[in-house]
């Protein structure tokens, strides 16, 4: 008779901290407060449910924040110059941090855990951190110089002079953004690898209160101008790192000044990191291209009321992609890492299934309720109505883009999962070259009044063929790597052991 493994054995390729916690578990005790409660570890469900609160109240103070600032500029120059000089910055970070880094890093740390113990761990992490500080500022001080050129050569040649002066100005004050947020990415990464989701998600929500108070700073002095959330964005890049801190150093971290280039653990991670800087990159080359090609659209509001849409798309793709993948790859890694692909194959098509069947009638709700709410939320002051009915028309073709972007950003994490970085880089510049192709298409096919719908059109068609491509890539791979899934062979040897008994 073949004995059925103990659950302690079933579950012992997961480190000793995940052993005791199933994935899809869900309780509500887990949500009152109490001792300890900024340390509880968390399911993917229960994560799940964390991060979609912190990214709802995310939302919610984003939606107050851009009120304020639409009733304040508008779709006018100030707002215009302000949109663009973010470029730069945003960028910068997601090239050198972001969820570039956290994909790169959160695969190695775990790794690095559960073979050579904690203190190994935290002499990578600190290794990274010093590693990451120095890259950081030495980029923050070339583009810090190559500003001006940049601005007026490449991010909006279209642009008056005024305008390129102010967006160079904005570009670098909110240059010293990447600095602060990339060494936080370091303190969200060990986080969520402890499963600990709750102040990484308030930290979400608490950036916008930076930003909200530079604009109640414009509104008490008026002279201060768009200066007054500029300076607010570094405000909130302090707020949404500070508030993870604590709950880091009960972890019990360790910081060790290091400096080895040569260590294994950072070659692995920079191995990583280099296709998703890249892919990331092509990403965000897109973007600046796309303002590129708005600063030459007719109507000088198009870029506000571009960024006004993509803000409002955001909410359902935070809430179905970001959401779900961040709480999905710490799971995913650990069970890629352990050679559980039967169980990775399983937790891949509940997840992500149920997440893309959300996204097409999210689309549609947001295009039903786009109008009366960007009149509802946005149409006052500065932003008139001439504002409202070009964000709108924009909606309609970020709600086109919605599903195809969100999911493709979901099933990436299965590849981060695998340690597979390339895969997303050749899809992101397939992507990337179609998108192009297809604005400089419709720019010379749309009517004048509905040439802004070039830009997000354009990201619609992209994004669905990357995503059906990510998907068909993934699937099959995982049906590959079933076949050396440890489960499945002892599950294979049992059914030939029970078939030659007599």
């Amino acid at each position: 008779m073949v004995s059925v493994p103990s659950r302690k054995k079933r579950f012992a390729f997961l480190p000793e901290k995940f052993r005791k916690e199933r994935a899809f578990r869900f309780n509500l005790k887990n949500f009152r407060f109490g001792a300890g409660f900024s340390l509880r570890r968390f399911s993917i469900m229960e994560a799940t449910l964390l991060l979609m609160f912190g990214l709802l109240a995310s939302r919610g103070l984003g939606v107050i924040r851009q009120s304020i600032f639409n009733a304040l500029f508008g779709t006018g120059i100030e707002a215009n110059a302000y949109y663009a000089a973010s470029r730069l910055p945003d960028t910068l970070f997601n090239l050198i941090a972001g969820g570039a880094l956290t994909h790169a890093f959160l695969p190695v740390f775990l790794s690095y855990e559960k073979n050579k113990g904690e203190l190994a761990a935290w002499r990578l992490t600190s290794l990274v951190f010093n590693i990451l500080f120095v890259a950081i500022t030495i980029l923050i001080l070339i583009g810090e110089f190559l500003a001006p050129t940049f601005v007026n050569t490449i991010l909006v040649p279209g642009y008056s002079a005024a305008e390129k002066s102010l967006t160079t100005d904005l570009t670098r004050i909110m240059l010293l953004q990447p600095l602060i947020l990339g060494l936080g990415t370091l303190v969200t990464g060990v986080l969520n690898s402890r499963r600990q989701f709750l102040l990484p998600a308030l930290s979400i929500a608490v950036y916008n209160v930076g930003i909200i108070l530079g604009l109640v700073v414009t509104l008490a002095m008026p002279h201060i101008g768009i200066y007054g959330p500029t300076y607010g964005v570094l405000l909130a890049a302090v707020l949404q790192v500070g508030v993870q801190i604590p709950p880091l150093l009960k972890q019990g971290v360790h910081y060790i000044f290091i400096w080895d280039i040569h260590h294994p653990g950072l070659r692995e991670v920079i191995r990583l990191l280099g296709p998703n800087t890249l892919g990331v990159g092509v990403a965000y080359a897109a973007l600046i291209v796309e303002t590129t090609y708005t600063s030459y659209l007719p109507d000088q509001a198009s870029l506000a009321a571009l960024h006004n849409a993509f803000m409002l798309q955001g909410l359902p793709v935070a809430l179905i992609s970001q959401a779900v993948g961040q709480a999905i790859l710490p799971d995913l890694t650990a069970q890629a890492a352990a050679k559980r692909y039967f169980r990775m194959r399983q937790t891949t098509l509940k997840i992500m299934g149920a997440s893309i069947a959300l996204l097409v009638p999210a689309a549609i709700v947001l295009a039903l309720t786009g109008k009366p709410l960007i009149h509802l939320l946005f149409q006052h002051g500065a932003f008139d109505a001439h504002s409202s009915q070009l964000t709108y028309l924009a909606l309609i073709g970020y709600a086109i883009a919605l599903p195809g972007s969100a999911a493709g950003d979901l099933i990436t994490r299965g590849f981060f999962a695998l340690k597979d970085a390339q895969t997303p880089l050749y899809t992101n510049i397939f992507a990337l070259l179609s998108r192009w192709g297809l604005i400089l298409l419709l720019l010379n096919v749309l009517p004048g009044d509905l040439v802004i719908l070039s830009i997000p059109l354009a990201l619609a068609c992209s994004a669905t063929a990357e995503a059906v491509l990510l998907l068909a890539i993934l699937l099959w791979r995982l049906h590959l790597h079933v076949k050396m899934d440890q489960g499945v062979k002892r599950l294979q040897r049992r059914r030939q052991y029970l078939k030659n008994l007599p």
